[in-house]
């Protein structure tokens, strides 16, 4: 870990790993943000996707089964929005994570 903060060159205490104690720095994203961010990104490669048309895929080709190759078509809308939706719950599951880090350190 830094010595200093890099925002207010305050020296961190050993115990300081996500906030700077002196002005509320940001030290680290936590991991589940970054994968949270990861599946926004494959959510935004799916709405890509989806745009150009599920059945235009190859998803019939033979690689995968029949039915689940239609299921997939099917529900292709709620399959982007269900990708979305979990990133942007774990997101949200690290932004409160920091949040609650800089309510002990404020404390």
């Amino acid at each position: 870990m830094a010595d200093r903060c890099p925002d207010c060159y305050a020296e961190l205490p050993e115990d300081a790993v996500w906030v700077c104690p002196a002005c509320g720095y940001t030290l680290r994203t936590p991991a589940v943000a970054k994968v949270g961010i990861v599946f926004m990104l494959l959510g935004v490669v799916l709405l890509g996707s989806y745009l150009v048309g599920p059945e235009n895929l190859g998803l019939k080709t033979g690689w995968m089964p029949t039915e689940l190759a239609e299921f997939t078509i099917a529900n292709y809308a709620w399959l982007v929005l269900g990708v979305l939706g979990l990133g942007m719950a774990l997101v949200i599951a690290g932004a409160v994570k920091l949040r609650v880090e800089r309510a002990a350190v404020a404390a």
